[in-house]
């Protein structure tokens, strides 16, 4: 289906309508680094979920968070969006944001909602509050509002899990506070001494500290500033150095509502077989690989890689997407379960 001329018109018009508040910005800036702070918190106190998370685990629809809020709010620009095929699932809330809304509105207190791989099947771990008992009590009815949400959707490839909040001991608060203050202290002496640092991670047992691309010489001489900033607030730690490309952090924030609109679709749809979708971000190509679990020699293999490929294809060959990705190179690669990419 494509979009006629009056449709992009109105579009156009639509958007040029919409106020951004400064504040979202800087939140779109922070809601990154606060996700992996959290993710290396989590594992530093033993609170691990036990699966791989997907990109679209991340409440990431970030760098459309003002566009999308705004379909949201505009009865007319959502309309048009839905009618754009793929790209309007863009314009969509968040599965997340939906299944939360929907257990408020029946009087529940959702905690946290995880999703994410395991075992090569989405997963959704809902943590409502409330005790172990309370929980158990209502999962059959939550499960039941899960389920609609998802098969309204015409999502059919997933699995669910509803357990109770699991409160952080006041201990482990005090701690994860002091190693958020440290790493902000680290992170201002370090720029404030002329060194370009991107973000401190301080959660773990190891400080991470992240800069741009730089030469080993450069990465020697960060390290040893760390250890002795460490030490002279009398916090010895160890200290890792971790360079990372801006433009591939740039490029990857700029795919990133793009892939999550490629994972709901594919991964929550038996139809497609997927197993997993990667990505490599490098600012001469953006690779996409699709690993299915198909055979090469099934009967209706070919079919099924064809129609990913067509589907994915136009999404990418869209406008709206060129134009938010600024019409970057991509590869598209569909294998079976083997990891050999699929003659056709």
């Amino acid at each position: 289906m494509k979009i006629d001329e009056s449709m992009k018109k109105e579009i156009k018009e639509e958007m040029e309508k919409i106020q951004v508040p400064s504040s979202m910005y800087e939140f779109a800036k922070n809601i990154k680094e606060e996700s992996e702070k959290r993710a290396d918190f989590e594992k530093a106190t033993g609170r691990k979920r036990g699966w791989r998370k997907s990109q679209f685990v991340v409440a990431a629809v970030i760098s459309l968070v003002v566009l999308t809020g705004s379909a949201f709010l505009n009865p007319t620009m959502a309309e048009m969006a839905s009618k754009i095929p793929y790209i309007g699932q863009i314009f969509h809330k968040p599965i997340h944001e939906v299944i939360t809304e929907a257990l408020v509105k029946e009087g529940y207190q959702p905690t946290s909602i995880g999703m994410g791989i395991w075992r090569q099947k989405p997963h959704f771990d809902i943590s409502l509050e409330g005790t172990e008992e309370y929980v158990k009590q209502e999962e059959d009815k939550v499960l039941t509002i899960l389920t609609e949400i998802l098969e309204k959707k015409g999502y059919d490839n997933y699995e669910l899990t509803v357990s109770d909040t699991n409160e952080v001991s006041p201990a482990l608060k005090e701690i994860g506070n002091q190693r958020e203050e440290l790493g902000e202290k680290l992170m201002s002496d370090l720029q404030g001494a002329g060194y370009s640092i991107m973000n401190v991670n301080a959660y773990g047992p190891v400080v991470n500290v992240y800069i741009p691309i730089a030469d080993e010489a450069k990465k020697v001489e960060i390290y040893k500033a760390a250890i002795e900033l460490l030490k002279a607030n009398d916090t010895p730690s160890q200290v890792q150095i971790i360079t990372r490309d801006v433009s591939e952090e740039e490029l990857k924030d700029k795919w990133m509502p793009v892939m999550r609109s490629i994972e709901e679709e594919f991964f929550l749809k038996k139809e497609y077989r997927v197993a997993d979708i990667s990505y490599s971000y490098k600012p001469e190509k953006v690779s996409i690989t699709i690993m299915t679990n198909m055979k090469l020699s099934e009967v209706d293999t070919k079919e099924t890689v064809t129609k990913i490929r067509k589907e994915i294809t136009e999404f990418l060959h869209s406008e709206e997407v060129k134009t938010m990705t600024e019409n970057q190179k991509y590869e598209l690669i569909v294998q079976d379960k083997n990891g050999k990419d699929f003659p056709f």
